[in-house]
């Protein structure tokens, strides 16, 4: 039999095969070195287990180490941070792979594995990820399975039933079988027991591997999201979706402008006031300065990870959601950077005046304010426009008349230089939503008219099916505010005036048989929605994402009201007891396979034919002793029985005959000898 701490080859074989699975799941956001270094371990280990290699030396271990830690600081230039700290781990893993000298290491080796795996939701959530990550558990799961098989005897049993290709798949089976059997009971703890927050919910570093609007803007940014078919976020509301030309979602407002690059006014939130106000808080005082009329628009988000604290909203919004502040501006604010899938509730209305009462000296100051030394042009023909029209409204109407009139709306806007607005006014003319919001910012204010810059996403796609709306990165948007005497503050979209079917149509519908759509994302399946088959087949899928996050990673939404339908009301008692009815029917079905699965004692045919013949013996009163060979019982038989000599001779001799005769079987004469062979029954001899 093969020692206790020696590991069995099949084990060696699903561990080698769970190393790899463990690092193909990370394999997008690991150092290339590193992987190399993991084939070459595996390798090593390999060679070792042939004989051909030794296990490395002390002082190589260390030289290992060393490098793997110089590698990975070197790679992504410091230590502390979520990729940084899985590389670690990582090469920590793979030089425990060197280390395998008894079955206690390859237990470690195996603990980590399933960590390793685990540690994938870090990075993605997706429904795909979901399910590799189970097929990566099942991995490992095969591989400690084989770690405590009997390698000698199951190689001896599978090979005389399936040939010894059975003895290198049975763990896996094994690994199977176990995981089919915990689905229901995981199944029952996932609906009944509360959240506590998901492991995957770890702040990551800002854009790692994020795609979405920033906190500034200069000219290009929205044009590269335009290039991007990521979705940003789905929304459901309850009740028919608005029109198209109404879907303005908020995220951030932008008032600071240093000549070239926009971003958030940092001071002006805290001189009135709390910049903040929570859900199920009460109303700050400039929470009054916005009126609302009409009925609430209700609605869900879905929002996929940002790293960012800003959520998305239509105007004027009211959170419903815990942790979702409304903001001073009137946005909405999370409480913690999203790094992971996010739903909130709101309530908006479309229909509002906002700020209506006049600006505070300070506010207006910090929304007319201009850098020194730029767009000089820009400034002089906006007081120029400024003594020709002292109507706020006729100077911008007239600048809108402009775009209209002479600007192109584009995909791939020309380079601009130091004065941004003054080349693209004037000069080129051509541009992408952010150029056109930035300029109709900047010529406001130098006009005299207070104005910022507003970004989020517009329009959306609706979903023919599932009645929802779906935001692509590529919707992203930006636009201006200004404020007017007596009227607040106003949305106006100067790309509207440039390309109005922008507004009107989504943003894949106006540009999607356009050559430069999606033009570096030639796998994406949004780039060839013209053809209906890959449209219905990326709306289905789509459908299945959303369900995932609304069900799956979302459960806490939805729970309390599931567990209400089924239970009627919520109690300790009813949910107690649910849980106890539903853990027994969860376990029924392992009882039921673990009965099933049990498996028979092996006996050869011949055995049987013995140990019938003993048992007849046994009932006429003579037992066979314990390591009494056939001969021997034989012997003692007929000493004890003269009578049986013939028949137990002839029986014995035949057994014996065809037990160590393989050329001689004849089971039929032993079986019709064995059936006439009927010793009556007497009083038992000592």
């Amino acid at each position: 039999m093969q020692p206790t701490w020696q590991t069995p080859r099949p084990a060696l074989l699903w561990m080698l095969i769970s190393v790899v699975t463990a690092l193909a799941l990370h394999a997008g956001h690991l150092p290339l070195w590193l992987l190399g270094a993991a084939a070459l371990t595996v390798l090593w280990q390999i060679q070792v287990y042939r004989g051909a290699w030794q296990h490395p030396a002390r002082f190589i271990k260390v030289l290992l180490t060393l490098l793997c830690f110089g590698g990975v600081l070197s790679s992504y230039g410091r230590l502390l941070g979520l990729e940084p700290m899985v590389a670690l781990l990582v090469s920590g893993f793979l030089l425990k792979l060197l280390e395998i000298h008894h079955r206690r290491d390859a237990l470690v080796l195996i603990y980590l594995a399933y960590f390793i795996v685990i540690i994938q939701c870090l990075f993605e959530q997706g429904i795909v990820t979901g399910f590799v990550v189970v097929f990566g558990v099942m991995i490992v799961t095969a591989a400690l399975a084989g770690l405590y098989q009997n390698n000698q005897n199951t190689q001896n049993k599978q090979t005389n039933r399936s040939g010894k290709l059975g003895t290198w798949f049975r763990p896996f089976r094994s690994s199977a079988v176990i995981i089919v059997q915990s689905l229901p009971l995981m199944l029952v703890l996932f609906i009944v027991m509360p959240r506590i927050g998901a492991l995957w919910a770890v702040p990551k570093e800002q854009g790692s591997g994020v795609v979405g609007v920033s906190d500034s803007m200069s000219p290009g940014d929205f044009s590269d999201l335009g290039g991007s078919s990521k979705v940003a976020f789905r929304v459901e509301f309850e009740g028919d979706i608005p029109a198209q030309s109404t879907l303005y979602w908020r995220g951030l407002v932008f008032s600071d402008f240093n000549g070239r690059r926009w971003s958030q006014s940092g001071s002006w939130g805290y001189q009135d006031g709390s910049l903040l106000q929570w859900y199920g808080e009460k109303p700050e005082p400039w929470d009054r300065q916005a009126t609302r009329r009409g009925d609430a628009l209700s609605y869900k988000v879905t929002l996929e990870a940002t790293n960012s604290p800003w959520l998305f909203a239509l105007a004027t919004p009211k959170p419903t959601s815990q942790d979702v502040a409304l903001t001073r501006d009137f946005r909405l604010f999370s409480k913690r950077p999203l790094s992971s899938k996010t739903q909130y509730r709101v309530n908006s209305w479309l229909d509002y005046d906002l700020e209506t009462g006049g600006l505070s000296s300070w506010r207006r100051k910090i929304e007319l304010a201009l850098p020194e030394g730029f767009n000089p042009k820009t400034r002089a023909i906006a007081e120029q426009w400024r003594q020709e029209s002292p109507d706020p409204v006729a100077l911008l109407n007239r600048l809108l008349k402009l775009y209209n009139k002479e600007f192109i709306y584009t995909l791939k806007p020309p380079l601009l230089g130091k004065h941004t607005v003054d080349e693209f006014l004037w000069e080129t003319k051509r541009g992408f939503c952010e150029f056109y919001a930035s300029s109709f910012v900047f010529f406001a204010r130098a006009a005299g008219i207070p104005a910022r810059v507003v970004v989020g996403y517009q329009g959306g796609e609706r979903h023919p099916s599932e009645d929802y709306l779906l935001v692509h990165q590529y919707d992203a948007h930006a636009w201006a505010e200004v404020w007017l005497e007596g009227r607040g503050w106003i949305r106006v979209d100067p790309t509207a005036a440039v390309a109005p079917e922008r507004i009107e149509m989504s943003f894949a519908d106006l540009f999607g048989e356009n050559e430069d759509f999606l033009a570096e994302s030639l796998l994406s399946l949004e780039r060839y929605r013209h053809i209906n088959w890959l449209n219905n087949l990326r709306l289905r899928l789509d459908a299945l994402d959303y369900a995932w996050a609304k069900w799956v990673l979302g459960y806490e939404n939805v729970q309390t009201d599931l567990l209400t339908g089924i239970l009627g009301r919520l109690d300790p008692l009813r949910v107690g007891l649910f849980l106890l009815a539903a853990g027994a029917l969860a376990m029924l079905p392992v009882a039921i396979m673990s009965l099933l699965g049990r498996e028979k004692k092996y006996r050869d045919e011949l055995d049987k034919f013995f140990i019938q013949f003993c048992q007849r013996m046994e009932r006429a009163g003579i037992a066979r002793r314990p390591g009494e060979g056939p001969r021997d019982f034989a012997a003692r038989i007929e000493s004890l029985r003269p009578d049986l000599a013939d028949q137990v001779s002839s029986l014995t001799g035949l057994f014996e005959q065809q037990r160590y005769n393989t050329a001689v079987l004849n089971k039929r004469d032993l079986r019709l000898k064995l059936r006439r062979f009927r010793p009556y029954l007497r009083s038992k001899i000592p």
